[in-house]
């Protein structure tokens, strides 16, 4: 009886025990739920926090450029696209800013608010002015005024908004010390549970630590990693940018930054949907994280942009894992309801050697890098340092840009003029003059061709100068269309002028207007340009023959298959490339290339001109040859277009003479 009481004790007391200890097990449980719980939704708020904080700034800075993008977009309607994008831009601003105000601010989130709501208040007028007197005249004086008012106000907005990111910042560290804290103070209660009773509450024990050591991760990973794709997010990227520029100064290592923007995104979004656009990124994010080392940190930096830190990489390296990212990228499938997609990407390389960088100029420098891989086509690479000598070139055309706008919009031009004579002919009067364009400087001072043509042509502004010297061309000679001796104009356009129908219209209709002009125009297209725009270039030159015009094939001889494309280009002159006429007097391969332009032109019934002509030995090597006109400064100098006209009278008077 006795024992059996005893083991009823025992039962009982054991019971008792294992009851109570699964009911401090279920408490602590309880309590570590709640307490997670909580911990997980602070997390989660903040990071909510965060991303509306980052969505202000954004729209912030993609107001700025496209404050900007105004400035220097000539097109009219390109400007008028970025106006409403800059006004869109306001909206999320204010969503995300309202979203925020919502989210249960403390006494520190309340004063950074309310200094950002007055900030906001001064910086709003200031931009709306500068955006409406950019679309006016974005290079006037008060439009560059309105935009330094603008962009400093923008600044004190963004201070305030880097300053509210770091005290979401600081709350997100103060939660994950939290919860760090507690799990090891829960881990030692339990610790006590366990070695006090069974085995049992020890293996629940290590139940619980499991499922607390999770919980953790999932904080810390949702702290540090984008929720979209699962990559590293900006701050963590950060971050980590900036322990690999420490490393290069203490061990004398190297790194790599890459900077990706996705070609053609755009399209799924706009022909899918958003669900598609988000997919897409998962799955892609998938075949890029396949390319690159576990030592190594890709991030989602926003959008469509990603960034990647290749720790211990040299320069050649990271050109070929650039390389492999663009291959993988261009050769993903992606199919959504049966529609197949694929998308390009553009990539900027920056080494990462000196300390002393910082994170944001290395973005910076590997973003500008980007935009040059994509205007120079779209979906390649482009590696450059931050003192590369193509970036400092980049940028001085970019700013050049600007002159060359103010100088069209203020007729800041000049024509000026160069004779071609008749072989043989020594009396310096020209049938022809090639008219030549010299733009002037707000100085005052002449602005050379070489000066502006490489910068006009790679932003699309040669039509532009191609049609202001048409245009005065075309009045000079309307003005004196009934001087006997009034040469022929031989008129340069550019390729982007072939591919310009309103420019063709434009010279259509002044001939059809005043039909005597044509018999004084002559046209100069490059070969280049011809064969790069063969249609186009053959359409814009029967347009033209047909009103009576004259066209003249420049720096013929130059291409590799000049001979070929001849026959299908109906001009009437071959201008034969100044490499070949400067050196004919002491090299037998260049005048062996002229005789042959020359007999081939005649043969297919072209005249045939000389330039480059700069001393009395080369005149006399092309005349010999047969060449039908010359040109070069041993004729001629360029001349203002003004002189022409004393020149003639003096012919004039010397004749009556």
């Amino acid at each position: 009886m006795v024992r059996d009481n005893t083991k009823t004790v025992i039962s009982l007391g054991f019971s008792a025990v294992l009851t109570l200890m699964f009911l401090l097990v279920y408490v602590s449980l309880q309590q570590m739920e709640r307490l997670n719980h909580n911990i997980s939704g602070l997390v989660e708020e903040t990071n909510a926090k965060m991303a509306d904080a980052h969505t202000m700034r954004d729209a912030i800075r993609l107001r700025a450029n496209s404050l900007k993008a105004m400035r220097l977009t000539p097109d009219p309607f390109e400007r008028d696209e970025e106006y409403m994008r800059f006004l869109s831009l306001a909206t999320p601003y204010a969503l995300a800013r309202q979203d925020l105000v919502n989210k249960h601010p403390d006494a520190r989130e309340r004063d950074i608010h309310e200094r950002l709501a007055a900030a906001t208040r001064r910086a709003q007028p200031a931009n709306e002015r500068a955006a409406d007197l950019l679309m006016v005249d974005p290079d006037s004086p008060e439009a560059a005024q309105a935009m330094r008012v603008a962009e400093d106000r923008q600044r004190q907005v963004l201070a305030l908004l880097d300053e509210l990111v770091a005290v979401e910042q600081m709350n997100a560290r103060a939660a994950l010390d939290m919860s760090t804290n507690h799990y090891h103070e829960t881990r030692r209660t339990l610790f006590m549970l366990a070695i006090s009773g069974l085995l049992v509450c020890m293996l629940i024990a290590g139940l619980v630590v499991r499922l607390i050591s999770n919980m953790n991760r999932r904080i810390s990973h949702q702290a540090s990693h984008d929720a979209l794709t699962g990559l590293f997010n900006r701050r963590a990227f950060e971050t980590r940018l900036q322990k690999a520029i420490d490393s290069t100064e203490s061990r004398a290592r190297e790194h790599a930054l890459l900077y990706l923007d996705l070609d053609q995104f755009k399209v799924i979004n706009d022909s899918c949907g958003h669900l598609a656009g988000d997919e897409f990124l998962r799955q892609l994010s998938t075949v890029m994280q396949a390319q690159v080392g576990p030592e190594d940190t890709l991030a989602r930096l926003g959008g469509d942009e990603f960034g990647l830190v290749l720790m211990d990489c040299t320069r050649e390296r990271a050109a070929e894992v650039g390389e492999a990212l663009r291959y993988a990228i261009e050769h993903f499938h992606f199919l959504w309801e049966g529609r197949p997609f694929s998308a390009g990407v553009s990539i900027g390389i920056v080494p990462i050697q000196c300390a002393s960088t910082s994170p944001a100029t290395l973005l910076s420098t590997a973003d500008t890098a980007c935009y040059m891989a994509k205007e120079a086509g779209r979906n390649r690479i482009h590696v450059t340092t931050v003192d590369d000598q193509e970036m400092v070139r980049h940028r001085s055309e970019a700013e050049r840009v600007s002159l060359i706008r103010a100088a069209i919009e203020e007729n800041r031009f000049c024509l000026y003029q160069q004779a071609v004579v008749a072989a043989g002919q020594r009396d310096g009067r020209a049938p022809h003059v090639e008219v030549l364009a010299r733009m002037i400087a707000a100085d005052g001072s002449l602005v050379q061709p070489g000066d502006f043509i490489p910068a006009a042509e790679r932003y699309t502004l040669m039509s532009a100068i191609d049609r202001w010297v048409v245009s005065h061309a075309m009045d000079w000679l309307e003005a004196r269309q009934h001087d006997s001796l009034l040469p022929v104009f031989m008129i340069n356009l550019s390729g982007q002028s072939l591919s310009d129908q309103p420019l063709l219209d434009y010279i259509d209709s002044r001939l059809a207007s005043n039909r005597s002009l044509c018999e004084h125009l002559c046209f100069e297209i490059t070969e280049t340009a011809a064969v790069s725009n063969l249609a186009t270039a053959v359409e814009f030159i029967e347009t033209l023959k047909q009103r009576g015009c004259r066209f003249a094939l420049d720096d013929f001889g130059a291409g590799l298959s000049s001979f070929a494309y001849l026959k299908r280009l109906p001009v009437d002159f071959l201008k034969i490339d100044g490499s070949f006429i400067r050196d004919i007097a002491v090299d037998p391969i260049s005048r062996a290339m002229v005789r042959s332009i020359n007999d081939i032109g005649h043969v297919m019934g072209k005249q045939t001109i000389a330039e480059f002509v700069e001393n009395e030995d080369v005149r006399e090597q092309v005349e010999a040859l047969g060449i039908d006109f010359l040109q070069g400064y041993g004729i001629a100098r360029p001349e203002p277009l003004g002189n022409l006209l004393c020149e003639r009278r003096t012919a004039r008077v010397g004749g009556r003479l």
